[in-house]
């Protein structure tokens, strides 16, 4: 049976960077981390994230169907992003990656 302690044994900066793919709770690591270089990335991917979330929602408004399958495949990409977080893994979501690369904070 595995160490219970070693199975849930997950780093701070780990916790902060899967915060970054729960919407508005990405600015708690902007305030609080956002020197750490892998948080810092995180942070930079999942404000993108955030604003292609809003525009899935806006276009929803005038095209129903389209919006809503944006939507979902941003939140499932959205949900492997935090868990690759977890792990302490950076995973480059297409398209986003790239824009993500092109600005700092």
């Amino acid at each position: 049976m595995p160490d219970t302690q070693q199975l849930f044994d997950v780093e701070e900066k780990n916790i902060y960077a899967a915060l970054c793919y729960v919407g508005v709770l990405v600015f708690v690591p902007l305030i609080l981390k956002k020197d750490d270089p892998y948080v810092n990335w995180h942070i930079r991917q999942g404000l993108v994230v955030l604003g292609v979330i809003i525009l899935s929602l806006i276009a929803s408004a005038w095209l129903e169907a389209v919006g809503n399958i944006l939507f979902l495949v941003i939140m499932i990409v959205n949900i492997i992003a935090l868990v690759q977080a977890l792990l302490g893994k950076t995973w480059k979501i297409p398209f986003i990656g790239d824009v993500v690369d092109k600005f700092k904070i």
